[in-house]
């Protein structure tokens, strides 16, 4: 597991949309902490952390489904399709691959949102621990799912397309839902990660983490049942 973890983890840097997504992650945590931070000397206001990390918010919330579906819609189906898992189950088991290829995602996006928050201290003179673990709780939903589809989908192309619409759909409806009174809204509301993450505190965090393992959980289950 750990090799495949480690494997994983590497191999997430070696793309170029990897390294233009790092790009913006810091980018955008830069220009907005230092715009801020100019803004509050200028006007003698000192402003709250939320205009700090609203840009990283914003990444995270509208297209975090998108840039992490986009590197890793298919971290496990290009393993089957060039066979090469078939050689990994002859080394680890099913469970091991799967933990170890979550495992080297989460790795990549802790290093891209450490990197985010550091540069954000770095002008407000704090580290803003709270968001930073929401954002990675967020992080981890999303991920899990991504795993999950890879799984559950064995062509690439397929797996591609469909975290494209997965992409659209669940920031789109899971937001609209927050403001809807629609019933078929209400329901998307319950089982997108949003409405817990937004309006849940502590407890909405731990539903969403809860949501995280269970597809895990189905991710390796899938793995299991499948003839490779």
């Amino acid at each position: 597991m750990v090799a495949i973890w480690k494997k994983e983890f590497i191999q997430s840097f070696r793309s170029v949309f990897s390294l233009i997504t790092i790009g913006i992650f810091i980018a955008v945590s830069y220009y907005l902490s230092d715009f801020v931070s100019k803004s509050s000397l200028i006007t003698g206001i000192e402003f709250a952390e939320t205009g700090y990390v609203s840009g990283l918010v914003f990444l995270i919330y509208i297209m975090g489904f998108l840039f992490i579906f986009s590197l890793f819609h298919d971290t496990i189906n290009r393993e089957t399709e060039s066979r090469t898992i078939r050689f990994l189950v002859t080394k680890t088991s099913r469970p091991s691959i799967i933990l170890g290829k979550l495992l080297g995602i989460f790795s990549f996006w802790f290093v891209c949102l450490l990197a985010s928050f550091s540069i954000i201290a770095f002008f407000s003179h704090q580290f803003y621990f709270k968001t930073f673990g929401s954002l990675f709780v967020m992080l981890a939903y999303i991920v899990a799912l991504c795993v999950l589809m890879s799984c559950l989908i064995p062509k690439r192309s397929m797996s591609m397309f469909a975290g494209l619409l997965i992409s659209i759909a669940i920031p789109t409806f899971g937001l609209w839902s927050l403001f809807s009174e629609k019933l078929w809204l209400k329901v998307i509301k319950f089982i997108t990660p949003y409405h817990y993450m937004i309006e849940g505190g502590t407890w909405g965090w731990l539903i969403v983490l809860l949501f995280a393992a269970i597809m895990v959980v189905f991710s390796i289950l899938s793995l299991h049942r499948r003839d490779l």
